[in-house]
């Protein structure tokens, strides 16, 4: 047969690509977990297919007669070798089952570690009255008020923008993801204990101010890595989590009141810098990705070597990140001022019983109980009741609480009622983070996922 007369090509059905859904796979297996299950299923299924069509390449086809034209035997192994390359790092490896979604004892646990990490890093912050209170009167009485106060808050806020530093290193970089959080809790661990040394209030703006805020890198991994331990449950889970810092606001103030009056300044916070680091490395131990990261590449031609994915900044587009944003914004302006003034506020009126220690342990303990509660109602109602419900009912009683409670007999009630509604509704708007933060991305990202902060 004449290959003139009888020119045949063979057109190459496109092979399925190793990060493509696999159609058997079950309705429950969604994305992060069906990708990383196709890449490792589908491999062996795509060669297959990938030799067959080379049997076919053989025994039927004729070349064509442009020898600068790619065959369709070529373009067979070349896409052969395309899978080789994809799979050559897992091949080897056994396929085991991914740890199960809102549930199991791998989920709980990363749950209690993430919880007790919240407790750690967040109750200082929660609690800074306290210490403001005893640098103001005690240790530097009469000098730098202001710098002691920003020192007080500077903490908190660079606690929530360090995020924006850390998300993309933790994207950039996740095999570190580990490394960066045992930095993080260190360098959070050596501020404490340098704080004691503190001879100027400047010492505490560098130490507590600045250094502290770099636990950041301990908690950030938490708050992202519960998207993939929790779907249907993750508001509630993020709740939980959340209330963390609440429950941690609750026990410092006294801890930190004990430590003080019985060791001194010194003594305190060399205590609670040690307990941070042994406790912090503890929790980190249950805290891990549920889907394995892939093993990249190290022999492949640079030709060859996958490329890390561009990430699409189309959801700095979105109204719904924009909105977020600012009502974020604006309800952490106002959100930890109660808790750095009620302590000063109470020494005002001569409070005793209860003081202003227990006042702001009344105001953390409610916000367990509001964190859990949001975010639970978050799972069944619309996101916009619920922020409407904590904005209004925490501003509602900043106005007629707070604002009116005096120098009387009644203004102990009206501040224990103040701090008990406000922590309800006030600091466990943090709870409904994790359903903005979904839809913010929906669109640009799968929903499970929000990468632009992983």
């Amino acid at each position: 047969m004449s290959r003139g007369k009888h020119k045949q090509e063979i057109e190459l059905a496109p092979l399925p690509s190793a990060g493509a859904s696999n159609p058997t796979l079950p309705l429950s297996l969604s994305t992060p977990e069906a990708a990383y299950i196709s890449n490792l299923n589908s491999s062996s299924t795509q060669k297959l297919n990938a030799s067959l069509l080379l049997d076919s390449a053989n025994s039927e086809a004729h070349l064509r007669l442009d020898p600068e034209a790619p065959t369709g035997l070529e373009e067979t192994i070349s896409q052969i070798d395309r899978i080789d390359d994809i799979t050559s790092d897992n091949r080897h490896e056994p396929v085991e089952a991914l740890p199960p979604v809102d549930g199991g004892s791998k989920a709980w646990l990363f749950l209690i570690g993430a919880t007790y990490m919240e407790i750690i890093v967040w109750g200082l912050p929660f609690s800074i009255g306290v210490l403001h209170a005893y640098w103001s009167n005690v240790l530097f009485k009469g000098e730098g008020l202001s710098t002691i106060t920003l020192a007080a808050t500077l903490q908190t806020g660079l606690l929530y923008m360090f995020a924006a530093l850390f998300g993309p290193i933790f994207a950039a970089i996740p095999k570190w993801t580990r490394a960066l959080q045992i930095a993080g809790l260190a360098a959070a661990s050596l501020a404490m204990i340098a704080s004691a040394f503190a001879t100027k209030p400047w010492h505490l703006l560098v130490t507590v101010g600045l250094f502290y805020p770099l636990s950041c890198a301990t908690y950030l991994p938490c708050a992202t890595l519960l998207f993939e331990w929790f779907h249907a449950k993750r508001g509630y889970a993020t709740g939980i989590m959340y209330a963390g810092s609440g429950a941690g606001g609750t026990i410092f103030p006294f801890l930190m009141q004990g430590l003080l009056s019985r060791f001194g300044y010194k003594a305190a916070m060399i205590s609670l810098g040690v307990g941070y680091g042994i406790t912090g490395s503890i929790a980190l131990i249950p805290i891990k990705r549920r889907v394995p990261l892939l093993a990249r590449h190290d022999t492949v031609s640079s030709s060859r070597e996958r490329q890390r994915p561009k990430v699409d900044w189309s959801f700095l587009k979105r109204k719904s990140l924009a909105i977020g944003t600012a009502v974020i914004l604006l309800t952490s302006l106002g959100n930890f001022i109660p808790s750095l003034w009620l302590p000063s506020y109470a020494d005002d009126l001569s409070l005793h019983s209860p003081d202003g220690t227990s006042l702001i342990a009344i105001l953390n303990a409610s916000s367990v109980v509001g964190n859990g509660l949001l975010g639970y109602l978050s799972d069944r109602m619309s996101l916009r009741s619920v922020v409407l419900i904590s904005c209004v009912g925490s501003a509602a009683s900043c106005a007629f609480l707070w604002g009116f409670a005096g120098d009387s007999s009644s203004s102990r009630g009206v501040l224990v009622a103040f701090s008990i509604i406000y922590g309800l509704l006030g600091p466990s708007f943090s709870s409904c983070w994790s359903k903005m933060i979904g839809l913010a991305s929906s669109t640009c990202f799968h929903p499970t996922t929000p990468r632009f902060l992983v």
